[in-house]
């Protein structure tokens, strides 16, 4: 029978190499469950969907982010560590605390009008906000992120896509563009690496950051101060 060699993050011991027996269409999270089960039961790792839909599986792969559920296994060698941004609780689980601090500001439950009744709702506004609401938290777009890398003051692109979610919301009535005063929007540099590795193809940048970027200029005025026209 075909073997695996996985190498696996440990955080009490760096990198530790695995045999693993391959099987067809094998994928990354039954090769961890594989070393757990019969190998190394203390290995920490989370899942639970086993389908793509809860995003708890991210990890890094032979140094991409990916969702552990999702990827197939390929070749004869896998190296598999936490994603790199968050701090490390146990070898693969990661501190995601952080990102749910950082939303607190931005107001991310929805606030709007209460109907009586039957609210109307058009197809071009449910096709316009429901690509924002197939995030699943997995927070790979975080992982790529030059800004979160360098440990910027920035809130992330998983946020903003928060944010652009509430705000493209039919019943929506606030408007959080605002609120990104302090959310270091400035630091994303549009080069749409979140948005490569979304699992969901949710467009991050072009359809999220971007317009929440040009927003937010407008709203504070910059464009026209840098053109002179405000004293």
């Amino acid at each position: 029978m075909k073997e695996i060699k996985v190498k696996v993050f440990r955080s009490e011991a760096g990198f530790r190499e695995y045999d693993v027996p391959y099987t067809e269409r094998m994928r990354i999270l039954d090769l961890l469950f594989y070393i757990q089960r019969n190998l190394e039961g203390s290995l920490a790792f989370r899942w639970n969907c086993r389908e793509g839909i809860c995003g708890s599986c991210a990890m890094r792969v032979n140094g991409r982010p990916v969702l552990a559920c999702k990827e197939e296994v390929k070749g004869n060698e896998i190296t598999v560590e936490p994603l790199k941004v968050f701090p490390v609780v146990k070898d693969l689980v990661t501190d995601r605390a952080e990102i749910y601090i950082k939303e607190k500001t931005l107001q991310l439950h929805f606030i709007g009008e209460k109907s009586g009744g039957f609210y109307k709702i058009s197809e071009a506004e449910i096709k316009r906000a429901s690509e924002f609401r197939k995030c699943i938290d997995c927070l790979i777009c975080h992982d790529v992120c030059h800004a979160n890398r360098e440990k910027l003051d920035y809130t992330g692109p998983r946020n903003l896509v928060k944010v652009m979610a509430q705000q493209l919301h039919p019943r929506n009535t606030l408007d959080r563009v605002p609120l990104l005063e302090g959310a270091g929007v400035n630091f994303c540099n549009v080069t749409r690496c979140c948005q490569q590795v979304c699992p969901q193809e949710i467009h991050i940048t072009t359809n999220g950051i971007i317009p929440l970027k040009e927003a937010f200029i407008s709203e504070k005025g910059l464009i026209a101060r840098l053109l002179g026209r405000n004293k």
